[in-house]
Order: structure tokens, then C-alpha cells, then sequence
């Protein structure tokens, strides 16, 4: 009850914590068949995703875990063998930072191209001043072959390894002492931990022959995922390499209310996404967390406003003075 003296403060946290248990055995789950993943998602996750990526903004993200994993389990059925719940997990592991890691990297050469060659950058005069380190020039051979083997390419792709091994080395430091302090020493809850960890002991189960509740759960979802994805991906993807435009029936990447509310809320961005995977998100995300982005949220309400129509004593114009009426949320 709420109120009551009795409740724990912590009721929320320890829920978290509960949903799985820790295991009585540790086994090791890198295996050939994680091997095989890693060239899987290399070769046909990563560029898929980085299509994806440029062509609505945004990526596969878990749907690549998902689908190596699933077609993995499969052919492990079909060849008579399982998956272990360690193997299933590894899997996952390596798919997502297979995609965050690849897609994130080359993805950024391949819009550094087309940035330097766009016709907002002819417009303003800044396609010559772009410097060479990130991406050549609009009359270089490597962009007019649309080739990376060029030597105009050989800054760009150095600077970008050594970025990566950079963050890597980041990772391996900061980044784990960060882990083993809200993990250990504080017991942080990880939210979406739990489910990640549910969806591979699900996928492990029905290789061993296994289907429990969370195979019923899994099974629902992807089949939400399937239709939203036919309806907010598939559908423009056909209609657009058939006909002049593509046939939208959700708004992508999202509603952009912002013409209509810079009326009376000046500078304020307001769009809506009707992506399923924000809302999902906000379903696993712990409750004061969700209370925190909306008080967020309302605060920029407030002050963007204010900050466009005050003019404070030692400034000869607002903050925000450059927002004008008509724009969308990108430009705000």
C-alpha cells in the first residue's frame, strides 16, 4: 500500500534484480558457431544495416542480434544439436557490438562522401573547405569511381581505425570500472539486461526441445515486429524503387508537430515517433526514469520559449534568436 511503512523503497530495484537468477555454473560460450555469427553479421547484417541507417535514420539495432540467433538456433535444430544458453547469448553479444561498432564506423565515411559532394554544402560554399582528412574532394577519382581502394581514402579510414582502437581502449578502462562500480559496488539495476537474457534463454530452450512461457512471449513480439516492420520499412522500400514516391503510411522518421506548435510554444522542438521501439523501450524503462524525461521534457517547454522572447540586460538580443516561425524540428 502506498504510504505503507512497510514498503521497500527499493521495491522497484529489487524486482529488477529478480527477474533472473544467478547461475550455480559459469560455462564458456565462444564457440565455433559464435565464430560463424561474427561472419554472418560482418557480411550481411553490417551492410544491410548501414542501407538501413541512411535510407530512414535508423539501424536494425536488436533486430540484427535477434536474426542471427534465430537462424542460428535453426540450423542447429535441423542439424540435430542445440544451442546452449552461454552460445546464445555470446552470439548476441557479438552481433550488437558487430553493429554498433562496423555500421557506425564505415557508415560515417560513406555519408562523408555524399556530404561533400550534397547540394547543401555547393550551396553555402563549403564543399572546397571540407578538408581532405575526412573525406575527398567532390572531383577526386575515389569519389567520381565511388571506390574506396584510392589513396585520397588512406587519411580518412587511418584516422577512423585509430578512432576505433581508441574507444576500444576506452571501453576496456573507464568504461568496465564504470560497469563494476554501478554493478558491484552500488547494485544498480540494468533494465533491459533481463530481457536480452530471457529472449536467449528462450531461443536456447526451443533448440533443446524446450518451449516455455518466454518462447510465447518471444514468439508474439517478433510477430508485432514483423508486421510494424512490412508496414513502416518494407512498404516504402518496394513502392519507392517502383514508383516516383514512396508510400508512407507512418511518417518517417517521425510526426513533426513543431509548425503547428511554434505558434504558441516558439522554439521548442515537438515530434512524435511511430517507431514501436521507443514505446517498447518506455515500457521496460524503471518508472522514475520515464518521471525524469518528461520533467526534462517539460522544463524545455518552459524555458526555449522564454529564451527566445527575453532579452536579458547585457545582451542585445534573445538566446534563441534565431529560431524563426516555420520550422521543423530538425532545424529547431
Amino acid at each position: 500500500m502506498l504510504g505503507s511503512k512497510n514498503r521497500n523503497p527499493n521495491q522497484e530495484i529489487e524486482e529488477y534484480r529478480d527477474l533472473m537468477q544467478v547461475p550455480d555454473r559459469f560455462e564458456n560460450g565462444f564457440t565455433i558457431k559464435a565464430i560463424l555469427g561474427v561472419l554472418f553479421v560482418a557480411f550481411i547484417m553490417v551492410p544491410g544495416n548501414m542501407y538501413l541507417s541512411l535510407m530512414i535514420g535508423g539501424s536494425l539495432g536488436a533486430a540484427a542480434e535477434w536474426v542471427t540467433i534465430i537462424l542460428f538456433a535453426e540450423i542447429t535444430k535441423r542439424s540435430f544439436s542445440s544451442l546452449r544458453r552461454q552460445e546464445v547469448y555470446v552470439l548476441f553479444y557479438v552481433a550488437g557490438s558487430l553493429i554498433a561498432a562496423e555500421t557506425g564506423a564505415f557508415e560515417g565515411l560513406l555519408y562523408n562522401q555524399y556530404l561533400v559532394q550534397s547540394p547543401a554544402a555547393k550551396q553555402f560554399g563549403i564543399a572546397k573547405l571540407i578538408p581532405g582528412w575526412v573525406a575527398p574532394q567532390p572531383d577526386s577519382f575515389a569519389i567520381i569511381e565511388r571506390t574506396f581502394l584510392h589513396s585520397d581514402w588512406a587519411m580518412p579510414i587511418v584516422l577512423l581505425v585509430l578512432g576505433m582502437i581508441i574507444w576500444r581502449i576506452n571501453w576496456f578502462t573507464m568504461s568496465y570500472a564504470l560497469f563494476r562500480l554501478t554493478s558491484d559496488y552500488e547494485r544498480l539495476p540494468f533494465p533491459f539486461a533481463p530481457v536480452n537474457a530471457q529472449g536467449a534463454t528462450a531461443l536456447a530452450e526451443t533448440t533443446q526441445g524446450v518451449e516455455t512461457w518466454r518462447w510465447r512471449v518471444f514468439s508474439a513480439g517478433a510477430m508485432i515486429g514483423l508486421v510494424f516492420g512490412t508496414i513502416y520499412v518494407a512498404l516504402p522500400a518496394i513502392t519507392g524503387a517502383l514508383l516516383t514516391e514512396p508510400i508512407q503510411l507512418i511518417p518517417i522518421p517521425f510526426v513533426d508537430f513543431t509548425q503547428v506548435t511554434g505558434n504558441f510554444i516558439p522554439a521548442t522542438p515537438l515530434g512524435f515517433t511511430a517507431h514501436l521501439g521507443p514505446i517498447f523501450v518506455g515500457l521496460v524503462v524503471p518508472f522514475w526514469g520515464v518521471v525524469g524525461t518528461f520533467i526534462g521534457l517539460v522544463a524545455a517547454a518552459v524555458a526555449n520559449p522564454l529564451l527566445y522572447t527575453w532579452t536579458p540586460a547585457w545582451r542585445e538580443e534573445p538566446y534563441l534568436n534565431l529560431w524563426q516561425q516555420g520550422m521543423g524540428t530538425i532545424e529547431t
